[in-house]
């Protein structure tokens, strides 16, 4: 499902969009890398203009995930705003007022602190606006910059799924682990360690 709004991030350095309005900008785009990501559907290290492109017709009326893009505002004012990734939520449950957050970020916008921007303003809608109760985030066990990222931001590492995703580079399977957020975690510190890192950076 695509919302038909747009939302800023805190210190306003990018936007989140629905992807229906960023079709023509998404096919001229860096494909993105996965080093950073905790989407478990997009396994493959290389995401492709034409990944992206299935993934969001297939995701268009799906109600049970939120699909954003993630746009870096011109500095002109005729000038188009840059697509550099895509993030969400998935598996959306009501009844139990959870759900999955994803993002992807092109490489040439690594370690700027963009990640974390996109990622704050997807939770803030997650347990602010949606009133969700938990968070989850799913990554491959070596995937240390994520990791490190959601050890930072203080969610919970609960677990280890062993062998759980297959791995077409190798040939083998990676092991993947799960972490939470809930919502007063969220209210009580998460929230406060990202926009402490948000307002060194922007």
């Amino acid at each position: 499902m695509f919302l038909e709004v747009t939302l800023p991030s805190k210190s306003g350095r990018l936007t989140l969009v629905p992807p229906p309005g960023s079709r023509r900008r998404l096919c001229s785009c860096t494909p993105l890398s996965s080093r950073n990501t905790a989407l478990p559907a997009l396994s493959p290290r290389v995401f492709s203009v034409t990944d992206a492109r299935d993934r969001r017709l297939s995701r268009e009326l799906d109600s049970t995930l939120v699909d954003f893009h993630i746009h870096l505002p011109s500095t002109q004012a005729d000038a188009p705003s840059s697509f550099i990734g895509t993030t969400g939520i998935f598996k959306i449950e009501e009844v139990n007022k959870s759900c999955e957050v994803g993002i992807l970020i092109s490489s040439d916008y690594f370690r700027g602190g963009f990640a974390t921007e996109a990622l704050h303003r997807v939770l803030l809608y997650v347990f602010e606006e949606r009133n969700l109760h938990r968070a989850e985030f799913v990554t491959s066990a070596d995937n240390l910059a994520m990791r490190g990222w959601l050890d930072k931001a203080g969610a919970t590492l609960e677990g280890t799924k062993r062998g759980a995703w297959a791995d077409p580079t190798t040939g083998g399977y990676d092991d993947a682990c799960v972490y939470g957020i809930l919502q007063e975690e969220w209210m009580a510190s998460v929230k406060g360690r990202l926009e402490a890192r948000i307002n060194r950076t922007s």
